[in-house]
């Protein structure tokens, strides 16, 4: 496909972004497809071949195989089948999921939700609509975004979110785990949880974490327990065999004394893991919170200036209220300027 026809069907191969009408179509990372975040089900439709879905899969991939060909009546049937059972939240980016062998098929994809979306895009209501119709005009109405997805890349970052076999597992895996927590950092490994994210023994061993860094209290010291959070004490899972935990009283404010030597050390524990080649997670009350320790880990690990640690962050497309980002110094309102941060990268 030439330069010039760009705007009329992206290739999956394509990194660059397209507007399509409304609808913004790109390219997608594995660290921003799971942290879109994966555990709220976000609409995915994997049009590879049904054996290599059968192989493995996005545990939220919805399968519309290749062998159903270019037919935009088994595409929207396999969507509709999937809405009866399951619903689809249409308020999150739809991700389309793809292989080396599959991605003329991808882009005919993307090109069929764009038409349809652009073909309602003066519709208003449902008056009239029967089933098949009123998804699609929910999907007009709310669809903002495609992002296209190898799926080699996110089997070999995340593949503990991965599922074997012909079957929809999604709801089964997220009812064991429970919410996962955002992936910060590739590399080192960070995982950055918010409050509705348990700790459990069993979920840090999918995700293979070997450090905690967790906001607590004396009882969870005394019990063995992460409060994340200031959660009742029966609330509060217990600590996992096999990870060390640095636990943090720290108070949920932005004028606590305590805020830079807990950034201090939270990052050095860190640090110490990944250079011996392990997995951490922090969940210092909540995400915004957490956000500045791994801005810290990072300027301690890399070298990286607070601005660079900033927009590294940032590549991971995890959305947190800004108003809430520690602030040590009261003139700057941007956590990239962060001056606590400062003080941490220059000592």
């Amino acid at each position: 496909m030439a330069d010039a026809d760009v705007a009329a069907v992206p290739s999956a191969k394509r990194a660059r972004e397209v507007v399509r009408g409304s609808v913004e179509v790109r390219a997608a990372t594995a660290l921003e497809v799971f942290n879109v975040p994966l555990f709220e089900v976000p609409p995915m439709l994997d049009v590879r071949s049904s054996a290599a879905y059968a192989r493995e899969h996005v545990v939220c991939a919805v399968s519309t195989p290749a062998e159903d060909g270019l037919s935009t009546e088994c595409l929207f049937q396999r969507i509709l089948d999937h809405d009866d059972i399951w619903g689809w939240l249409l308020q999150f980016p739809v991700v389309v999921v793809y292989d080396g062998d599959s991605e003329d098929r991808a882009s005919w994809l993307v090109d069929t939700l764009c038409g349809a979306i652009t073909d309602r895009a003066a519709v208003r209501g449902f008056e009239g609509a029967d089933n098949t119709e009123r998804l699609l005009r929910r999907l007009a109405f709310q669809c903002q975004q495609i992002l296209l997805l190898k799926h080699k890349d996110f089997s070999q970052a995340f593949g503990f979110a991965c599922a074997s076999g012909c079957d929809w597992t999604c709801a089964d895996f997220f009812e064991q785990h429970g919410p996962l927590p955002r992936c910060a950092l590739l590399q080192p490994r960070v995982y950055l949880a918010g409050r509705q994210v348990r700790p459990t023994a069993g979920m840090l061993q999918l995700l293979g974490v070997s450090r905690v860094a967790v906001n607590a209290d004396a009882w969870d010291v005394m019990d063995g327990t992460s409060g994340g959070g200031g959660n009742e004490l029966q609330d509060r899972p217990e600590d996992a065999p096999g990870v060390l935990y640095l636990k943090c009283e720290v108070a949920d404010r932005d004028d606590d004394p305590d805020i830079l030597r807990v950034l201090q050390g939270a990052a050095q524990f860190l640090a110490a893991g990944a250079a011996i080649g392990g997995v951490g997670l922090v969940r210092l009350h909540g995400q915004s919170r957490s956000a500045s320790v791994v801005c810290a880990l990072v300027m301690l690990s890399r070298g990286l200036s607070v601005d660079a640690a900033w927009a590294l962050f940032e590549e991971a497309g995890i959305r947190v209220d800004t108003r809430l980002v520690w602030r040590f110094c009261a003139s700057c309102a941007e956590p990239a300027r962060v001056c606590g941060l400062r003080h941490l990268h220059h000592s």
